[in-house]
């Protein structure tokens, strides 16, 4: 299991560098989601500590959109031309709900790994609805995933 699991990360890294010049961060951000899947499953890490990770950082992430949306207005672009009057107040609602995911993680409620993966999931939904087509909707499809295998590795483990 792990030489293949290895061997997978290791194609998808090499595939995504030299043969996909276009859309390599694709399959480069599949690789690094392979690799923290790998190390995290061999190194038998906490789901819930990784998963409180996963989460502030999206907090971040969310916050620094609203930012570069904010000083570069053609990043705000959508296919039904919502602006930053729909996309920001969603994603500062998106954090404002992820903090208080983060608060229940931290105090190790029960609920917070559900309401995680239920936001994630609407989040993702609505981003891939307003802002389809993007080549960011793979990545960010991939960092989703991320946060719901931790969020039910977590549920799991409790």
């Amino acid at each position: 299991m792990l030489i293949s699991t290895a061997a997978y990360v290791v194609v998808l890294g090499f595939t995504s560098v030299f043969l996909l010049v276009e859309l390599w961060f694709i399959l480069a951000a599949l690789a690094v989601a392979g690799l923290i899947i790998l190390v995290s499953h061999y190194r038998k890490t906490n789901p819930h500590k990784v998963l409180t990770a996963f989460v502030a950082l999206n907090i971040v992430l969310d916050v620094l959109a609203i930012a570069i949306w904010t000083v570069f207005p053609a990043t705000q672009w959508s296919i039904y031309q919502l602006g930053f009057t729909i996309v920001g107040p969603e994603e500062a609602l998106a954090a404002a709900l992820f903090t208080l995911t983060l608060f229940g993680l931290m105090k190790k409620n029960k609920w917070a790994p559900f309401l995680a993966i239920t936001l994630t999931i609407i989040q993702r939904s609505f981003a891939a609805y307003v802002f389809f087509p993007s080549t960011a909707i793979p990545v960010t499809s991939i960092w989703s995933l991320l946060i719901i295998y931790f969020a039910y590795r977590d549920i799991k483990c409790n």
